[in-house]
C-alpha cells in the first residue's frame, strides 16, 4: 500500500514538527510493510540513527500559506500525476486535508481555535491571524472532509466540539494521544544550584491566547505588594526579544524578571523544567497542553488556567493548582507560595494511542 503523508508546513523545530517526528517514529514501530512518501519542507530533517527502509522524503516549498493551499488543492495530485505514483491513502499531519478524488484520508487536526468561545479582531495586529484562523480556516478545513475521512484530534474535549461542530459521527473521530520526552534527572542537583533567584518556567509561543501578559501583570503587582519576593523572581519565556511580549514587560517595569529564551530543543527543555521552582501554564486555549504531561512526568509544581484541556490532562496529577486565567491578583500569590517536587505523573495513565492510529492507517485502506 502507497500512503502520501502531508506535511509541507513542518519547520524545524515547533509543534507541528513533534507531531512529524512522532509519526515517523510510529513508523519504525508499527509499520515496516507499507511504502510512505512524506512531503515536508525543505527545513525539515528527522534526526534519526535509523535508516527508514519504507520512507521516502519529499521536499516541497509549499510552507506559506498561499503556497500551502494551492499545495493542498492540486500541487500533490499534479505531483503524484508526474511522478506516476498514487497513493492508497492520505494522511495529512497539518489540521487540512487535500483535493485528492475519494482517496481516503486521515487528517490530524490539533488546532483549537476554530472549536472555542473566544473571539479576536482582524483589526488588532497580533489578533489578526487568530482571527483568520476561527473565522476562515474551517472552511478550508470543511472543504477537504467527505465519506472517507477520520479525524484525528489530541483530546476528549476537541473530540466532542469537532464531532458538533462539523455534525460528523464521533466515530469518525479518534483522540491520540501525543507522546512525551524522555525525562533526564543526572543535571538536576548542578542546575539548581546555578539558579541564583526562584526561577519559572512558561514554555508557549507569543500568542495572545497563550496569555503572557498575565504574568506581566503579576508580576507589576508583586513589585509593588512585596518587593523582596518580586526582585528575588525570575520567570523565563520561551521568546526572544522580538516577540510582542518583550514590549509588553518593558513597558510594564519588569524586563529584568523575565528572561528570553528563544525555542528550546528537547534536551534544553527537560533542563529548563528541572532548573525551575515551579511550571507556569496560563495559556487559556490549548488542544492537550504537552508542557503540563512533561513537567508532571517529572514531578514538578505547576500552576495553570482552571481550563478543561488542563483538567482532562492533568486534572488527577497531585502537584497541580488551578488558576483564574484572568484574575491577576491570584497568578501573584503563586510566587510567594511554598513550592515541592511531587510524585512524577504515571505516564501509564496515557494510553499508547499512536498504535491504534496506525492501526487505522493500515487495516482501513480504501
Amino acid at each position: 500500500m502507497v500512503i502520501f503523508v502531508n506535511a509541507t508546513a513542518a519547520s524545524e523545530i515547533g509543534g507541528l514538527k513533534t507531531i512529524v517526528d512522532q509519526f515517523i517514529d510510529g513508523i519504525q514501530h508499527y509499520d515496516n510493510e507499507n511504502n510512505y512518501y512524506i512531503f515536508v519542507s525543505p527545513e525539515y530533517t528527522y534526526l534519526s540513527s535509523e535508516k527508514l527502509q519504507n520512507c521516502q522524503f519529499i521536499k516541497v516549498n509549499a510552507k506559506a500559506t498561499l503556497k500551502r493551499l494551492k499545495w493542498d488543492y492540486f500541487g500533490m495530485k499534479k505531483w503524484s500525476k508526474t511522478h506516476n505514483v498514487y497513493p492508497d491513502k492520505i494522511v495529512s499531519l497539518q489540521n487540512t486535508g487535500v483535493w485528492f478524488n475519494n482517496v481516503p484520508q486521515i487528517i490530524y487536526l490539533h488546532t483549537p481555535i476554530p472549536f472555542v468561545k473566544y473571539n479576536w479582531s482582524f483589526f488588532e495586529k497580533n489578533e489578526r491571524r487568530l482571527w483568520f484562523y476561527k473565522k476562515i480556516y474551517p472552511y478550508f478545513i470543511k472543504s477537504t472532509l467527505n465519506e472517507n475521512t477520520l479525524l484525528v484530534v489530541q483530546s476528549n474535549w476537541l473530540k466532542e466540539a469537532v464531532s458538533e461542530f462539523f455534525n460528523i459521527s464521533k466515530d469518525n473521530v479518534l483522540v491520540n494521544i501525543p507522546s512525551i520526552h524522555k525525562d533526564s534527572n543526572n543535571m538536576k542537583e548542578e542546575i539548581n544550584r546555578r539558579c541564583e533567584k526562584e526561577r519559572y518556567f512558561y514554555p508557549a509561543a507569543d500568542y495572545k491566547y497563550k496569555n503572557h501578559q498575565i504574568v506581566i501583570d503579576a508580576l507589576k503587582l508583586l513589585k509593588v505588594n512585596n518587593l523582596s519576593t518580586f526582585k528575588n523572581t525570575e520567570v523565563v519565556f520561551t521568546l526572544d526579544e522580538n516577540s510582542y511580549v518583550y514590549d509588553l514587560a518593558s513597558n510594564a517595569g519588569v524586563l529584568d524578571n523575565l528572561k528570553f529564551v528563544g525555542k528550546l530543543d528537547k534536551t534544553e527543555m527537560i533542563n529548563m523544567y528541572q532548573s525551575s521552582s515551579a511550571v507556569l501554564f496560563p495559556s487559556y486555549i490549548e488542544t492537550f497542553g504537552l508542557p503540563l504531561i512533561e513537567a508532571a512526568a517529572l514531578g514538578k509544581t505547576i500552576y495553570c488556567s482552571e481550563e478543561t484541556y488542563a483538567q482532562e490532562v492533568i486534572g488527577e496529577y497531585e502537584g497541580v493548582s488551578f488558576i483564574n486565567p484572568f484574575i491577576p491578583g491570584d497568578w501573584e500569590k503563586v510566587f510567594a507560595e511554598d513550592y515541592r517536587e511531587y510524585n512524577p505523573f504515571n505516564r501509564n495513565q496515557l494510553h499508547e494511542s499512536w498504535r491504534e492510529f496506525f492501526r487505522r492507517i493500515t487495516h482501513e485502506a480504501g
